[in-house]
């Protein structure tokens, strides 16, 4: 699992620096910039595949971790900034947490799972190739910060020590605050639909927590951990994820038709030799 995250990672990084290359040269090179997009407002979904970075605790870190994909939605924003930049503030809805089983040296096997709702508030900065309207690849990178909504963490223990137990997440458990950042590659599309346009918008994107999720009260040992074989709290637990969403939107103002073609072309016209002019 981890191997496989860290090459998820190397290659969305090698993407965001191709793109990024590739959007300056593009930008230099070419001159004939699309009509600047109106703001959008939007729905997104898709998978977030979370896990866990327990820096500065290697016993917790080399356990495996299973691949967990949970659902992950919310609104966005699309505020374009010139024919190159633009702006997509969000909110969001979606899990963090682990899912870990391994057997103990006592000869237990232990299950360990949390699965805790956020709610996010995030800012990308995305740069783009204006190719063509329906395909403008992008690169995003930005800051998010979420609130905690509630959740669960399941200890599943076999013999000889027994335990099976299932807790809610709260200020005992996982810090209130998320603080994270956050970069991906995606491809926008707009495709015309009678007076409106709708936005497509396909991304991935890999999130790394910057604030440590350990409640204080576990920090300073006030609150005992419930497992301590899969739940122990030195170092920094600091949540992960692979994301990859499809958002669709639909912009704030009507596409205006051009009023001196309308004049010329569909109110007036010219009849006869004398060429008289009708149009009411």
């Amino acid at each position: 699992m981890v191997k496989m995250y860290e090459k998820m990672k190397k290659y969305l990084i090698i993407i965001l620096l191709c793109v990024c290359f590739c959007g300056a040269s593009f930008a230099q090179m070419n001159n004939k910039q699309p009509t600047e997009e109106a703001i959008s407002i939007g729905l997104k979904g898709g998978v977030n595949i979370p896990r866990m970075l327990y820096f500065n605790n290697k016993a917790l870190n080399q356990l495996p971790q299973a691949l967990l994909f949970t659902p992950m939605g919310g609104l966005f924003f699309d505020v374009p900034m010139g024919n190159v930049f633009a702006l997509s503030p969000e909110f969001v809805y979606l899990k963090r947490g682990t899912d870990i089983s391994y057997e103990h040296r006592s000869g237990s096997k232990v299950h360990y799972s949390m699965a805790v709702h956020f709610a996010d508030f995030r800012l990308p900065l995305e740069l783009r190739l204006p190719i063509k309207p329906y395909f403008q690849p992008y690169l995003m990178v930005g800051g998010e910060v979420g609130m905690r909504l509630g959740g669960q963490i399941h200890i599943d223990r076999t013999a000889p020590v027994q335990l099976e137990q299932t807790i809610d997440v709260g200020d005992a458990n996982m810090n209130m605050i998320h603080a994270g950042a956050f970069a991906g590659v995606g491809i926008r599309s707009r495709i015309g639909l009678g007076s409106r346009h709708i936005l497509l918008k396909l991304s991935a994107s890999v999130h790394q927590g910057l604030l440590d999720s350990y409640a204080a009260g576990e920090k300073d040992e006030s609150i005992p951990a419930v497992n301590v074989n899969a739940y122990q709290t030195t170092g920094l637990r600091l949540p992960q994820g692979l994301e990859v969403c499809l958002g669709i939107g639909i912009p704030l103002e009507k596409k205006l038709e051009d009023a001196c073609a309308t004049f010329a072309n569909d109110r007036y016209r010219r009849h006869g030799k004398g060429r008289h002019l009708f149009g009411y």
